[in-house]
């Protein structure tokens, strides 16, 4: 399986601390929010309400094991035997009041068989960049029945899924090059800035900035693409003029991906 291979579907699945895009399907260890759209399956996971104390339950337990306590009491059970089992219903009955329900999360069952399928995304950066690329993906596809005389909305939304994929590809990276970056952000210099040592570091750091610019670069054309397809197809809805728009944006989003697959 290639991402080239028809017919072409993204996965995306998110929960408090990953996004994941795939070319697999996920899931949502509880049950997700999920929106289908185009060629895309976007699965959030939903949030888990901080449970306040039941102050109230609280109460009615306690008043309970008093009356149970004082019953035993009257008819005769040691003393010692009332204050285990009522420490018992106590604990139990504190520990189901106050419990909180775990948070869901991102499940990919096909993750390490098919690495080359996921691209996982955990810092915060680079998760917002690539949520913001997929609102541009999605303002285009339900922008795209209204243009459907230039480009079949099928076509146009696998098309847009597939420049997701790239995006999250290039995102990971990115993500994976942020550490090396400051780390040599942070170095200080202790050698002399002639010896063998120092010019290999100097080297690596032109290296991991080359590399960085490069993901930015692609990163700003793709999140161009997406956008200029929004708005070419959202302004063609009502000026016929920007039909030629809606070609050039959608004809950029096709080498975008092409030059990569």
């Amino acid at each position: 399986m290639s991402p080239s291979d028809p017919p072409f579907h993204l996965w995306i699945a998110a929960d408090d601390t990953r996004t994941i895009a795939a070319l697999a399907p996920l899931k949502i260890s509880r049950t997700p929010l999920k929106h289908e759209w185009g060629s895309i399956t976007d699965l959030r996971a939903v949030p888990v309400p901080q449970k306040s104390h039941n102050i109230a339950g609280i109460i009615v337990l306690a008043t309970l094991v008093l009356i149970g306590a004082f019953g035993l009491c009257l008819s005769g059970a040691p003393a010692l035997v009332i204050f285990i089992l009522a420490a018992l219903v106590l604990g139990i009955g504190l520990a189901a009041t106050t419990s909180k329900a775990p948070a869901a999360r991102v499940v990919a069952p096909d993750q390490k068989a098919f690495p080359a399928l996921h691209h996982t995304l955990d810092e915060e950066e680079e998760r917002e960049d690539f949520f913001d690329l997929v609102e541009s993906a999605e303002r285009a596809g339900r922008a795209l029945p209204a243009v459907e005389k230039v480009i079949d909305p099928a076509e146009g939304g696998q098309l847009l899924a597939q420049v997701l994929w790239e995006g999250a590809d290039v995102l990971s990276r990115r993500q994976q090059l942020r550490p090396q970056l400051v780390r040599q952000q942070q170095w200080t210099p202790t050698a002399s800035p002639s010896s063998h040592a120092a010019q290999a570091l100097a080297e690596q750091r032109e290296k991991v900035t080359a590399q960085w610019d490069q993901t930015e670069a692609e990163l700003a054309r793709i999140r161009t693409a997406l956008e200029l397809a929004a708005v070419a197809a959202e302004n063609a809805a009502h000026d016929p003029d920007a039909i030629v728009a809606v070609r050039e944006a959608y004809r950029e989003l096709a080498d975008v991906y092409g030059e990569r697959f």
